[in-house]
């Protein structure tokens, strides 16, 4: 971060922890294609210098740091309920890590598709590679390939396994608690970050505090730190950091929040296949900042979108893309390079949808909260709403789920319940942030503190 751009304590904090993850497991990376076995202090050094690299880079930046607005005199009344909301921050998740720290890692996904990975590597110091099931059933027994549960799970992305093989470098053993520490540390970071990007956009203190309160009391965010292992929080985190960084972007031009909303759009990338179309609504999001958005540009853009939509399905779309692969859209499927391909079908799931947004208490009252505030928005300030990031990004990840669920073969998971709750995590930020535009909240600036 440049040293005299807009940025506070909590943004340094939240980011800085997200980012400090996402360059160690590329320091991992190097380390190993570099034929080094994987060791604790080489890599820390490793890691130290990229940090005193980039300290010394600030420093040597000419200007000196902005100089922190002064903060208005707060009422005794706010000053109590921000002192009860932190309060019950810290005690929900004191009971988190000590919830990480007494359970063995949890079964199904997180024991099966992310921490095999890790183990295998810790024990050989190496990244010794993960291949589909036949290719492991005719490699030599003297060959160093490896299986994991599901069937495609050799070639998920390796952000996560990587995350715990640097708490077992660190700790020397596999089988330690204190591996899963970061999925309780990453829900935090993400609650800092948005609370420092709320109060540089001029939201009060309390408000940042209550909108921190919101997110970090979800029960299923609770949830996926205390039973550590899934990559779906990881994913929810980069994902959400990446839009706050693009509303601070098209806020103040500051060109450093742009290469961190790449950064995280890459960490997206790296954490689960979704990841990869996450990745890219973080990269299309921020391309329609470096234009004006206009009436006439959003009626061009939707008359485009339905007419290539509709191209697609009466023709369908092939493309060979010389080194990524082929990419099929058609009215009975769609294929994409690095994520997979799947037929398309329509399978009503809205019992299933609305239950596990309405009536289960995954995500307390957030979604009764969406539909009014979208409503109010609109009616009472129509040009900030329609053209915010917030609806941007809430508008493409929701309509990301509803198709995944309504139209492949991923319908099954949505109504066995055991999927779709997970993929939610990834548009509670933007929608949370979509609220937060409702007029008298977006007011609430700290000159009435």
């Amino acid at each position: 971060m440049s040293r005299n751009e807009r940025w506070n304590w909590a943004i340094v904090a939240g980011h800085g922890y997200v980012l400090g993850l996402f360059i160690m497991t590329l320091c991992i990376r190097m380390w190993d294609a570099a034929g080094l076995q994987l060791q604790f202090g080489g890599i820390a050094g490793l890691l130290a210098g990229v940090t005193l690299l980039g300290a010394a880079l600030i420093k040597l930046q000419p200007g000196q740091p902005a100089a922190a607005a002064p903060s208005p005199t707060m009422p005794a009344w706010k000053k109590a309920i921000i002192a009860v909301l932190l309060a019950l921050i810290a005690y929900r998740y004191f009971t988190i890590f000590q919830e990480i720290i007494l359970r063995p890692l949890f079964p199904w996904d997180a024991w099966m598709n992310w921490a095999p990975k890790a183990i295998v590597w810790f024990e050989h110091k190496s990244m010794v590679p993960f291949a589909a099931q036949q290719v492991w059933l005719n490699a030599p027994a003297s060959e160093l390939v490896h299986i994991e549960g599901a069937k495609n799970a050799w070639r998920y992305p390796i952000g996560v396994p990587l995350v715990q093989l640097w708490g077992m470098l660190a700790l020397g053993t596999n089988d330690s608690t204190l591996i899963y520490l970061p999925w309780g540390m990453i829900a935090l970071a993400m609650g800092l970050a948005l609370y420092g990007h709320l109060k540089l956009l001029g939201h009060s203190t309390l408000i940042a505090v209550v909108a921190g309160y919101l997110l970090l009391s979800m029960p299923f965010v609770n949830v996926h730190s205390a039973l550590a292992g899934y990559a779906d929080l990881w994913v929810g985190v980069a994902y959400g950091m990446g839009i706050l960084t693009i509303m601070e972007w098209n806020a103040s031009r500051s060109w450093p929040y742009t290469i961190l909303a790449v950064l995280m759009a890459l960490f997206c990338a790296l954490l689960k296949t979704p990841g990869i179309i996450m990745g890219g609504f973080i990269v299309a999001i921020l391309a329609t900042t470096f234009f004006p958005v206009s009436r006439t540009v959003m009626i061009g853009f939707f008359v485009m979108l339905t007419l290539t939509i509709t191209y697609a399905f009466i023709f369908g779309i092939h493309l060979n893309l010389q080194g990524i692969g082929d990419i099929s859209i058609s009215s009975n499927i769609i294929a994409l390079p690095f994520i997979g391909s799947f037929p398309l079908q329509f399978h009503d799931v809205s019992i299933a949808m609305t239950n596990t947004m309405l009536f289960m208490i995954n995500w307390n009252i957030i979604w009764y909260f969406l539909a009014p505030a979208l409503l109010i928005s609109i009616f009472k300030q129509p040009a900030v709403m329609l053209y915010s990031i917030e609806l941007r990004a809430t508008s493409v990840t929701l309509g990301f789920i509803f198709f995944v669920y309504y139209f492949t073969g991923r319908y099954e998971f949505a109504n066995d319940y055991t999927q779709v709750n997970r993929a939610l995590i990834y548009a509670i930020l933007p929608v949370l942030l979509l609220i937060l535009q409702v007029p008298g909240v977006a007011q609430c600036r700290d000159l009435k503190a």
